[in-house]
């Protein structure tokens, strides 16, 4: 059952490190990375901590493998980094209550099975980096981030799924703003996630047109926009 339980950990470890390493990763290559329902995954990570929890009470046992050891240091800085990543990006209900509970669930594995004062101090370390880290990031955002609101008011699936188009309402506050046509290529459309080329943008317009607009596909290189053809390189 120990065998199991370390199994369990390195899986939730996985799940945990799948999106912000999955954003940051493609982004470094210039191309955006998406969970294909992230409500659904984070109430499966949350579902596996509570798990992992309650197999722990029954077993009430330790885990001395150095591998998990290393994991369980590391793996609630990671799980706060996961939350931010979700918050920041989707922040519906039950995605934060899902999350923030996964968080709880690994803080008290971290506190249960690392033995070492010395790891568990390097854990705290890590823990609160992260959180000054997060609370600097979203210090950043609430002043800056409220300049440019860019919003997604429809998506136009090509009839191959190989790509898609997406209105954009960008409200610039006293700018002005303007709507945007950008257009994704799947370049890998995996079971939980798919992963987007850089988005061409192919239209640009005044604020607020995105309201009458006309948008379909002809073909998959041919976006027809207010009956206007545009190719898709």
């Amino acid at each position: 059952m120990k065998k199991a339980m370390s199994i369990l950990i390195g899986a939730l470890f996985v799940l945990i490190t799948l999106y912000p390493a999955g954003v940051i990763a493609t982004a470094c290559f210039g191309y955006t990375f998406e969970l294909i329902n992230i409500s659904a995954f984070a109430v499966a990570i949350a579902v596996l901590s509570v798990c992992i929890v309650i197999l722990n009470f029954i077993l009430k046992n330790t885990i001395e493998h150095k591998i998990i050891q290393a994991l369980l240091t590391v793996i609630t800085p990671l799980s706060l980094m996961n939350a931010a990543f979700y918050i920041f990006k989707h922040p519906q209900f039950e995605v934060i209550a899902s999350i923030l509970l996964s968080t709880g669930c690994c803080c008290y594995l971290t506190i249960k099975y690392l033995k070492s004062l010395s790891l568990k101090t390097v854990s705290l370390v890590l823990s609160v980096l992260t959180i000054f880290s997060i609370a600097f990031s979203s210090f950043i955002i609430s002043i800056f981030g409220n300049i440019v609101q860019n919003t997604v008011t429809k998506t136009v699936v090509s009839s191959s799924g190989k790509y898609h188009a997406q209105i954009i309402d960008s409200d610039q506050g006293a700018l002005g703003g303007g709507t945007f046509v950008d257009v994704y290529k799947i370049e890998i459309n995996a079971v939980v996630f798919k992963i987007n080329n850089k988005p061409q943008r192919v239209y640009s317009g005044d604020w607020g047109e995105f309201e009458n607009m006309q948008l379909y596909w002809k073909d998959d290189t041919c976006l027809v926009i207010n009956s206007v053809e545009y190719e898709i390189k």
